[in-house]
């Protein structure tokens, strides 16, 4: 927590910055640029276009950690994986950070419930390497399958398998993130974030593809800081044994996706809930389960990591309101970003108003406020109520969505996308026509101090 304010506190004064730099621009006198700008006098399009999009391959390229492919996943399948979720990360950066956030609640409730059962060495990394299928089950008679970190403490603390002695540094020593790569991602970054405040700061134009930019990479920045202990590009899992067969371990009990879906099932999770839900082939079709999916929501997230979604969603949205005032090459345009960048806010401070009522109202914590200013006494017996009710909870949102939900999320998730889709859009069209001194490159003399 101690690491993560020092990082909201310089996101928070990016964005104020931009916002307070920018109020001005609509009052702007500079002659407008048609068609492609040369260099090197000047700044030239290329630039412009070479600095952002590189900016914007590299940090969504290096900020994913997806989980172990499946034994018999082919190369082209895996590469496919991985382009997908850059799309994605490009298209809609706040959904990978989303699915990370709960990924990270998830390792944290792990360490905590293996630490209560006396293993106190497992750590962030071996919670986060369970969770994306590092460890694969066998049993007598029956055929592997990956296991989720709940998955895997229940089996250790009903004695079914004994505890995994792998180090958090041997499951780091198979991330293959090196220190090279996240250099040369954090310079590029740093060089976006510092030329956009520098020309903010020299009243020099900023285009929308690069205010575009800033967004995404600041958007997966935060991601790769809550991705911080899950090691990246696992190609292969630990194997772990049981003598018993499996149905000693599962009593012959239903499951969907793996048999111990009693313990917990692997959703909820678009591939498996929601492509269900739309008449939509399910993948992976193979059962049990050879890979957990990438896009499994394991846990809402809550406290720390509930606050640093929620500012960090915010910010994303808010970066690209910062360009209420810029001077587009028409007025349609500038009518249509202020649309667009309004509803993305909006949407997205209506969701967390609404998922904050819903979660109070599911967890009970509504009243438990009522209890603990009206009647302490009835506190106690309603928060043992609530642990209870609240397994209850976890196990029955493996089957979302359910369909009040879906009909109230999709038109906003549609109407969310389409406005994502024109401000990306508008970054390029921009270019044809844009203020002359978006071409003037920073007077970095101003910023150095000489006699």
């Amino acid at each position: 927590m101690a690491t993560a304010k020092p990082l909201l506190r310089s996101l928070l004064f990016l964005a104020l910055f931009v916002v307070a730099c920018y109020a001005r621009r609509s009052n702007s006198t500079s002659k407008r640029v048609d068609g492609w700008v040369s260099q090197p006098n000047y700044r030239g399009t290329f630039d412009i276009l070479w600095t952002c999009l590189v900016t914007i391959f590299i940090s969504t390229y290096n900020m994913l950690c997806l989980n172990v492919p499946a034994p018999q996943d082919s190369f082209a399948r895996k590469f496919g994986r991985r382009f997908l979720w850059m799309g994605l990360g490009i298209l809609g950066p706040e959904f990978p950070l989303t699915y990370a956030a709960g990924q990270w609640s998830r390792a944290k409730h792990s360490m905590r419930a293996f630490h209560t059962s006396g293993y106190n060495d497992w750590h962030m990394r071996q919670a986060f390497f369970a969770d994306m299928g590092g460890f694969v089950f066998h049993t007598r008679n029956s055929k592997p399958f990956p296991l989720n970190a709940n998955q895997l403490h229940w089996l250790v603390t009903n004695n079914f398998v004994e505890y995994p002695a792998i180090t958090r540094e041997e499951i780091w020593d198979k991330s293959k993130q090196d220190t090279f790569t996240k250099i040369i991602t954090a310079f590029q970054i740093c060089y976006l974030v510092v030329q956009c405040i520098a020309r903010a700061s020299q009243n020099l134009a900023i285009t929308t593809l690069e205010l575009n930019a800033l967004a995404i990479v600041t958007c997966s920045l935060m991601t790769s800081f809550v991705w911080l202990h899950k090691p990246a590009d696992v190609q292969t899992s630990v194997h772990i044994y049981s003598s018993h067969s499996l149905s000693d371990i599962t009593l012959d009990r239903p499951w969907r996706l793996t048999p111990l879906d009693f313990v917990d099932e692997n959703g909820p999770g678009y591939s498996v809930n929601v492509q269900p839900f739309m008449r939509m082939p399910v993948i992976p079709h193979e059962r049990p389960i050879q890979r957990i999916p990438n896009d499994r929501f394991p846990m809402n997230p809550y406290g720390i990591q509930e606050y640093f979604l929620c500012f960090a969603t915010l910010l994303f949205t808010a970066i690209h309101v910062a360009g209420w005032n810029f001077d587009f090459p028409t007025t349609v345009e500038q009518l249509l970003w202020r649309i667009s960048s309004l509803l993305l806010f909006s949407i997205t401070v209506a969701f967390w108003v609404f998922e904050t009522v819903a979660s109070w109202t599911r967890l009970g914590r509504w009243k438990t406020l009522y209890l603990f200013f009206f009647n302490f006494g009835a506190l106690h017996a309603h928060k043992i109520a609530m642990e209870r009710k609240n397994t209850t909870i976890k196990r029955e949102s493996a089957q979302l969505p359910l369909p009040w939900e879906f009909a109230t999320i999709m038109p906003l998730a549609i109407i969310y996308g389409v406005a994502g889709l024109y401000l990306l859009g508008e970054a390029f069209a921009e270019l044809r026509n844009i203020e002359g001194t978006a071409y003037v490159n920073v007077n970095w003399t101003d910023f150095i101090p000489h006699i």
